[in-house]
């Protein structure tokens, strides 16, 4: 990190976060608190091509710079960028990552600073984290109360168009991945997303849309057993994904980067939270909740549980959390008690 230098003036700055959906979205929050109190500064943002989506409606935002994500790991390629960024003398490179890529890319673009991922929140969220990483530019900033992100027209349209027809309230559930290394502690079990989501039908009436990425299809099929189910999982671009996330009334979700894009959309979220901290991870917004574990060993952030007993699939820490308690908490913080549309107030501050 550096320090703030008055002497310097940062008229024109890049943001480089490369990955993953939810660390881009969170760090939002930087050129948006940014641009509240220095409208003229100019902000350029780098990430992989497959998530520049979601920031391509940023009015904050004045260039969106690409990684193919297939070339990220070909050094002369990152050269090449690094050469390119070189060309448009930045004052200031917010570098929110330590990979090597990053590194060669800074000291390629070569800027009167570089400010790196801060390592303490203001708030403790990741979100107050990067935050702080540019606080050390400026100190007047303000951190904002959500991150806001905003859906593409074109995609609001198509998905209104598909989903009109079903009964509201609209509940999406967003159940993640397979069980591989990098999600052990964060899936929750199959047949409790099944009783919960029959459960909120029952008690709540509408539809239940099962999200996630074409990888995660067939490990979703069985979610078609919820009662007035549709499975869109792997059928949605990343912003049809956030279009249908905006029309919902609840968003159900593990941790997980569309949990972040439904925050940053201002609706209704509620997060399963397992070996990673809600206070850190959950859902940064006033509209947002999270249900942490009831096992004291979490969260730990570790890749492999050492509890998890051979054969099982779902950790013990995130198992502690079952459908009576996530049902008791939508009652209580009445999520689904207006059964009307929130679509009007999806995108405004």
């Amino acid at each position: 990190m550096v320090l703030h230098n008055k002497e310097l003036s940062y008229k024109k700055i890049l943001i480089i976060r490369l990955g993953a959906i939810g660390d881009v979205v969170n760090s939002m929050v930087i050129h948006q608190a940014i641009k509240e109190k220095h409208p003229d500064v100019e902000i350029h943002y780098m990430t992989l091509d497959y998530i520049a989506p979601l920031l391509k409606n940023d009015k904050n935002i004045s260039k969106i710079w690409t990684i193919e994500n297939s070339k990220k790991k070909d050094m002369f390629y990152i050269l090449k960028k690094g050469f390119e960024l070189r060309k448009e003398r930045f004052d200031a490179v917010i570098s929110l990552s330590n990979s090597i890529r990053n590194v060669i890319m800074n000291i390629i673009a070569a800027p009167k600073i570089i400010a790196r991922r801060s390592k303490k929140s203001v708030n403790g969220h990741a979100v107050g984290a990067f935050f702080n990483s540019a606080a050390v530019l400026f100190d007047d900033l303000k951190l904002p109360q959500r991150v806001v992100l905003e859906v593409d027209n074109d995609a609001k349209e198509k998905i209104s168009n598909i989903i009109k027809e079903y009964p509201r309230p609209y509940i999406v559930i967003n159940p993640g991945g397979a069980h591989n290394s990098e999600r052990e502690g964060r899936i929750w079990r199959e047949d409790y997303w099944i009783e919960t989501g029959n459960r909120l039908v029952e008690k709540y009436g509408g539809t239940v849309f099962v999200v996630g990425a074409k990888s995660e299809r067939e490990a979703h099929k069985p979610f078609l057993k919820i009662k007035n189910s549709v499975l869109f999982s792997g059928e949605l671009s990343l912003m049809e994904s956030a279009a249908l996330y905006s029309f919902s009334d609840l968003f159900l979700s593990i941790d997980s980067g569309p949990l972040h894009i439904a925050a940053a959309l201002g609706v209704k979220a509620l997060s399963i939270m397992g070996s990673t901290a809600g206070r850190a991870c959950g859902p940064y917004s006033p509209n947002g909740a999270f249900i942490s574990p009831l096992l004291k060993c979490a969260p730990c952030k570790k890749t492999k549980c050492p509890k998890l007993v051979e054969g099982e699939i779902y950790t013990p820490c995130i198992s502690t959390i079952t459908p009576d308690m996530v049902m008791n908490k939508i009652s209580e913080l009445k999520f689904l008690d207006n059964k009307e549309s929130n679509s009007s107030a999806l995108h405004g501050v």
